[in-house]
C-alpha cells in the first residue's frame, strides 16, 4: 500500500497507524539515516493481510472470555458497593458518638493543687 507523508506525520507515528514496525518501513523505503521524512513523500507500507477467524471457533472463545470478564467487573462492583456501605455506616456511627448531646461539663478555674 502506498501512503502519501503529510504534516506532522513521523515514521513513529505512521508505523503505529498501520501496525508496522519503523524499521521495516526504513527498509522497504531505502531510507537512509538520519530517517528524515517529507510532506508529500510516497511511502509504501508492507501491510501483511488480516486473516479472517475461523467461523464460530475464535469469535465463541472470545465472546466466552469477554462475559467472563464482566461477571468478574460485576462481583468486584457488588463487594466495593458494599464496602462503601459499611464504611458509611461507620462514619455515621462515629459521628453520632463524638457529636456532644450534653453541653461540655465547665473546667475548674484556679490553680490544681499539689
Amino acid at each position: 500500500m502506498n501512503y502519501v507523508v503529510r504534516s506532522g506525520d513521523t515514521l513513529n507515528s505512521i508505523a503505529a497507524r498501520f501496525g508496522v514496525s519503523v524499521q521495516e518501513l526504513i527498509r522497504v523505503n531505502n531510507i537512509a539515516y538520519p530517517y528524515y521524512i517529507y510532506v508529500g513523500q510516497n511511502l509504501y507500507i508492507p501491510i501483511t493481510p488480516t486473516p479472517t477467524p475461523a467461523p464460530g471457533g475464535d469469535v465463541e472463545r472470545r465472546l466466552n472470555r469477554l462475559e467472563n470478564r464482566v461477571d468478574a467487573l460485576r462481583e468486584d462492583f457488588r463487594r466495593l458497593d458494599n464496602r462503601v456501605d459499611r464504611l458509611e455506616n461507620r462514619v455515621t456511627r462515629l459521628e453520632r458518638a463524638i457529636t456532644p448531646t450534653q453541653p461540655p461539663r465547665p473546667r475548674p478555674t484556679g490553680t490544681p493543687p499539689r
